[in-house]
């Protein structure tokens, strides 16, 4: 079985205002990458909605060496990397034309029956062929991440978001890069606009959907790599105080 491997061109609107590529724009990447190879395998989203069943990432961590530049070319490999029960893993690597790493993820995903938001076992056709394209490229994170009780009030201290109609995705729920957005956006000016994120770890609790008001919650963790700086995040539902992410980011200060 063969991995999926993509070229691609860093494009001027997939960077920020240093140059260097978004998070956004490289969480898309590699989903972009996953989408298509799932397809090509024949378990793409279409696929499974014909079945009343979707994909939904559960766990995305994301190590990066290096975001790439405006007009930097760079080869995402992606493939299957295990499965269980309930959980389909999926690695990813992206690098420059130098053959150098520029960073490593891995993922966790679910089938959920649309009809009745639940979780369903992973296939056997799925599990059959998932350790079949190649060795792990980044071991699944073994601890769990844990709501907390925030310090600040939404309306005042935390930065709060309304899920728009340009943030659903094909399963009609808001899109999972932004949660990622959502998260990092209550990080520390200074930090966010100098500093290089060099790890995110992202595990989504809940569904958020058309009008909802999300709370992005931040606090300091004194877990993680020596040297940098981390931070633990928690996405909040304003209308039922449901928990829909949590979120850890190590940062290299400026």
């Amino acid at each position: 079985m063969q991995p999926f491997i993509f070229n691609h061109t860093v494009r001027t609107y997939e960077t920020d205002a240093r140059g260097l590529m978004t998070i956004s724009s490289l969480l898309n990447i590699l989903q972009y990458g996953a989408g298509k190879h799932a397809d090509l395998l024949g378990w793409s989203v279409r696929e499974l909605h014909s079945t009343g069943k979707t994909w939904v990432l559960q766990r995305f961590t994301v190590h990066i060496e290096k975001q790439p530049a405006d007009g930097e070319r760079i080869t995402l490999t992606t493939y299957p990397s295990g499965a269980d029960k309930l959980l389909a893993y999926r690695d990813y690597k992206l690098e420059n034309e130098a053959g150098e790493t520029l960073v490593k993820a891995t993922s966790a995903w679910v089938i959920l029956d649309l009809n009745l938001r639940r979780v369903t076992p992973i296939p056997e056709s799925v599990k059959s062929i998932s350790t079949s394209f190649g060795p792990k490229i980044l071991e699944q994170p073994g601890n769990r991440l844990r709501d907390w009780a925030p310090e600040a009030e939404p309306e005042r201290d935390a930065p709060v978001f309304r899920v728009r109609r340009h943030d659903i995705d094909l399963n009609g729920h808001l899109t999972n890069v932004t949660y990622a957005e959502w998260g990092l956006e209550a990080v520390p000016d200074e930090l966010f606009s100098r500093g290089m994120l060099k790890r995110i770890d992202i595990v989504f609790k809940a569904e958020s959907f058309f009008n909802d008001r999300i709370s992005s919650y931040i606090r300091p963790s004194e877990t993680g790599e020596p040297g940098l700086t981390h931070f633990q995040h928690m996405l909040v539902r304003e209308a039922d105080h449901k928990v829909t992410a949590l979120l850890e980011t190590s940062w290299q200060q400026a």
